[in-house]
């Protein structure tokens, strides 16, 4: 009867430690993605959640505004065929919403604000060279 208690004792500590250690809080400013057990991955933003140590991983998506400084290489020629440079400044920022969030987490996910922005550079620099020339 002893062993049965010292059993459960132990299953018992090794649960407790379990949850202890899959306990995970998510800042506001930041999406924990929380993938592996489920298919659908558990989104946690400002709150707090519980992963299964092992079975699941935790990732990291920056929710922050961004500042992307977007600077054309050289002049761009208009449809009147006048050369302009641009020089322009673009504050960015991922949204919540669901879909948009899914979206973002197959472009950013585990990237830091710094590697966001070059992406978005490279994006929104063809973007102004684009809408320079077409109108």
């Amino acid at each position: 009867m002893t062993i049965v208690y010292i059993i459960i004792g132990i299953f018992v500590l090794l649960l407790f430690l379990g949850i202890l250690t899959g306990y995970v809080k998510a800042p506001p400013d930041t999406a924990y993605i929380i993938s592996g057990f489920k298919k659908k991955p558990r989104i946690l933003i400002g709150r707090a959640g519980i992963r299964i140590p092992f079975f699941e991983r935790i990732d990291k998506l920056s929710l922050k505004q961004v500042t992307v400084d977007i600077k054309t290489d050289g002049y761009i020629p208009t449809l009147d065929f006048i050369n302009i440079q641009v020089d322009a400044v673009a504050k960015v920022k991922i949204s919540t919403e669901p879909e948009l969030l899914e979206l973002a987490m197959k472009n950013f996910l585990n990237k830091t604000s710094d590697e966001i922005i070059i992406d978005l550079q490279d994006s929104l620099q063809g973007n102004m060279r684009e809408s320079a020339t077409c109108c």
